[in-house]
């Protein structure tokens, strides 16, 4: 009996040895992200999980957004994708339909603390396939100098569609090729908000909003502050030069502009000193659409452990305070926003984190992927007079309930 226990024993002490000497081993991970603002971000959370883990390094990759989603793509074909990457709502069901990407449905995580919106865009077939890592809204930037010169007031939580038409009429200098506000064909921050704040809607339960009255009537309204009341430039010249370049050069007097493009103001010289933000102009209701990014991993990693760990510890409240003092995104994690917030004392970016209250999680579905550049042909086409936007919408719901239903 006692060389029996002996014999047990010293089994244990082989395979505690043999564990310790498995976790000590050196694991080297590939993190690929696409902005390279967010980088030093990104960065210091792979620093800090290697100071906890010094047998894990993490190497932080950048690849362009125009690029990202090409070499991602080719990437999973050939069965090698990084370790972890970030994961955009618009991408996702192509992966997650896919098979590529890894289950993180054990990781043992509370995700009340998380926009409920965006713990659910990465969830599919009863797995958590991602786990979320920011979220933001959509604000209206005005330039101040600009507003100033025209004598007007700021833009407040007063505003409504018909104050934003009225201001940027003012704002509007043909002279000096000042446009009183920028609305581009653009979904998040652009016309999903209108359609959003007019009771309409893009997808909803699958279903194509296309046909209401509601969703057209914004739509016309977008449309016209190019097409009829020329307070913005149109889809064209916006693919020439972006909305956001015309607003940091002082071409644009309002735009509404994304969270994640606030660390590049404040970069721009031009820029930094002279914009400010407010909360969005009030249709029928208020609204912003809002949306967010996770953190996922590769199905073919050869350390699904580890990178289930580390995508753990960067869902946690520590990574969301690292990300968010590094002015990273607006952290996923409720409570840390604040320190997101600290960062920018010089403008009002608390109206981002506030508007969450009345946000509309960016509309998306399992197939939206295959007709969503539809949406952008055939509202397009209304700009340019090849569709009435009747003929347009009629067009896009036929579209997308076929595809929905396919």
């Amino acid at each position: 009996m006692k060389r029996f226990l002996s014999l047990c024993l010293a089994l244990c002490l082989m395979m505690t040895a043999f564990v310790i000497s498995a976790n000590a081993e050196n694991v080297t991970l590939n993190f690929a992200i696409w902005d390279k603002n967010q980088q030093p971000g990104m960065e210091a959370i792979a620093a800090a999980y290697h100071e906890a883990h010094p047998e894990v390094t993490i190497n932080v990759e950048v690849t362009p957004w125009t690029e990202y989603w090409t070499k991602l793509s080719a990437a999973a074909e050939g069965g090698a994708l990084p370790d972890v990457f970030w994961m955009h709502s618009n991408q996702f069901y192509v992966y997650a339909g896919a098979g590529t990407l890894l289950d993180l449905s054990d990781l043992g995580i509370d995700y009340t603390p998380y926009p409920e919106g965006i713990t659910q865009k990465y969830q599919f077939e009863g797995k958590q396939l991602a786990v979320p890592k920011d979220y933001d809204t959509i604000a209206l930037a005005y330039n101040k100098e600009l507003c100033d010169k025209a004598g007007l007031k700021y833009p407040d939580d007063t505003w409504t569609w018909d104050t934003l038409l009225e201001n940027a009429q003012k704002l509007t200098d043909e002279a000096n090729g000042i446009y009183g506000f920028g609305a581009p064909l653009s979904d998040q921050s652009g016309f999903l908000d209108f359609i959003y704040q007019n009771g309409g809607y893009e997808l909803k339960d699958n279903k194509s909003g296309y046909d209401t009255p509601e969703t057209r009537e914004a739509l016309q309204f977008y449309i016209d502050l190019a097409t009829k009341y020329k307070v913005s430039p149109t889809p064209q010249s916006f693919s020439d030069i972006s909305a956001d370049d015309q607003f940091k050069s002082g071409k644009l007097a309002m735009l509404y502009v994304g969270t994640w493009m606030m660390s590049d103001y404040m970069a721009f010289d031009d820029i930094k000193d002279k914009f400010d933000l407010a909360v969005l102009p009030q249709g029928k209701v208020r609204a912003t659409i809002y949306n967010g990014l996770g953190y996922s991993g590769a199905a073919t990693t050869a350390h699904p452990e580890v990178v289930k760990d580390f995508i753990k510890f960067a869902g946690s409240e520590e990574a969301n305070i690292i990300q968010a003092k590094y002015k990273a995104a607006i952290p996923a994690y409720a409570g840390t926003e604040k320190y997101f917030v600290e960062n920018f004392p010089n403008i009002n970016i608390g109206v981002y984190p506030e508007m969450i209250s009345y946000g509309v999680p960016f509309p998306t579905s399992q197939k939206k992927g295959l007709w969503v550049d539809a949406e952008y042909e055939n509202l397009g086409a209304v700009y340019t007079g090849e569709f009435t936007l009747d003929e347009a919408c009629d067009r896009l719901h036929s579209i997308i309930t076929e595809t929905e239903e396919e």
